[in-house]
């Protein structure tokens, strides 16, 4: 029992680690944001996070009001088919 709690809870964090976005905010537009991503050695990528009534911010702000240009930034995007053209952002952790 005690083994199997251990391998669930590893099994639980790979998984809140797999999928998200971290990078710094390079843009803020009216109801989305810029994430650069730097990649080791290559040309940084830049992704449009947009926002829903969902999203929620936490760690060095609460709201999207107090986000800024060059804050990092994790972001954990809504489930959605893989097909799905945009980002939709459930959560975003500012560091």
């Amino acid at each position: 029992m005690k083994r199997m709690f251990s391998v669930l809870g590893i099994l639980i964090l790979f998984l809140a680690g797999c999928g998200t976005i971290d990078g710094t905010v390079n843009e803020k537009k009216e109801a989305s944001f810029i994430v650069e991503i730097s990649s080791n050695g290559s040309e940084p990528e830049t992704e449009e996070v947009f926002l829903i009534d969902i999203t929620t911010f936490s760690g060095a702000i609460s709201s999207f009001e107090e986000l800024e240009v060059g804050h990092q930034v994790q972001v954990v995007p809504a489930e959605l088919s893989e097909d799905f053209p945009y980002i939709l952002a459930s959560d975003v952790i500012v560091k």
